[in-house]
């Protein structure tokens, strides 16, 4: 038999991001995809398993016009951005521009998380 819809382990796993995004967006903070892969119960491949909650949340916020809360996790590297497959993801789904170089991607990001700390986000109680 076919299953449909999420599973009870991603369900879990998503009620965890949703959570741990709130708590970040409080302290007006960012987190890393490091601290989520550690936190959430995902399995193997939890990379692609985080990314694709993380996809599947920005399209939602997007499709809302909310500021994207994927946005607040980020690479532990020196940049300080999310991964470029998060950049790729948002052009595919039309829902932003690729930024032309890493200034723009930055700038983008400032922008964006300056918008997710200012926002209600309705149910956040």
């Amino acid at each position: 038999m076919c299953k449909t819809g999420m599973s009870d382990d991603t369900g879990q796993a998503r009620a965890l991001l949703l959570d741990q995004l709130m708590q970040t967006r409080r302290r007006q903070a960012v987190l890393t995809y490091r601290q989520l892969l550690d936190a959430l119960p995902l399995r193997v491949p939890k990379m692609q398993q985080l990314a694709r909650l993380l996809e599947q949340l920005a399209e939602q916020d997007a499709q809302r016009g909310w500021p994207l809360r994927s946005a607040l996790v980020v690479s532990q590297t020196g940049s300080s951005l999310p991964r470029q497959g998060f950049f790729q993801h948002l052009c595919e789904a039309g829902i932003l521009d690729m930024p032309a170089s890493e200034a723009d991607a930055k700038r983008w990001h400032t922008q964006e998380l300056q918008r997710i700390f200012t926002f209600d986000y309705p149910g956040e109680g």
